[in-house]
């Protein structure tokens, strides 16, 4: 019970859907990334591992430019820089697949570079704005429902994707995580 009372402290269940809204927006792109590189770029899956690990390596570069910005410019300032460009970055990928899929392998590539470096570069600064709220004595509770509710932001945008594909296609996946990242902004906000 005192550890579930966290959450009720002034700014930590926003702080936390803003995390939710974060990882919806990665996953449901990430998700269904390999068919959307089927789709948009003509990419084999075997192809697809190629680009995931370019998005891996952004992503290792991103936590720790997030890192080294939040303990200059503080977590803030990073966010607002982070979730919009993440959200350029997924509206990139539906407007390249909608344009010239399935030949967008050139533009698709960079915007899969800047997807990796922004969305996580939100995260070391989300981490210490947690703790900045929770105050010090929470910080492994508050870091563990973060935790929690990163997952919970995973299944969610697994799910969100799957309905775009269903209703739509693969290409709009890019657009709905564009969404949730400025929906993870104004919750931020």
């Amino acid at each position: 019970k005192a550890r579930l009372a966290v959450v009720a402290m002034p700014g930590v269940f926003p702080t936390l859907v803003t995390t939710t809204l974060w990882a919806t927006g990665a996953y449901v792109v990430y998700t269904y990334v390999s068919p959307f590189l089927t789709s948009a770029a003509g990419l084999t899956p075997e192809h697809a591992g190629l680009v995931l690990t370019l998005l891996g390596v952004c992503a290792i570069g991103g936590v720790a430019l997030g890192g080294h910005a939040n303990d200059r410019y503080g977590s803030r300032h990073v966010q607002m820089v982070a979730l919009p460009t993440s959200a350029l970055a997924f509206m990139g990928l539906t407007q390249a697949a909608l344009t010239w899929a399935p030949h967008a392998l050139a533009p698709v590539l960079p915007l899969v570079a800047l997807w990796g470096l922004s969305s996580w570069s939100f995260f070391p600064p989300q981490q210490a704005r947690l703790v900045g709220v929770a105050g010090l004595a929470h910080t492994p509770v508050v870091l563990s429902l973060n935790a929690s509710f990163m997952y919970l932001g995973f299944s969610l945008g697994a799910a969100l994707g799957w309905i775009v594909i269903t209703l739509t296609s693969v290409a709009w996946i890019g657009a709905v995580g564009a969404a949730c990242m400025l929906s993870a902004m104004a919750m931020s906000v």
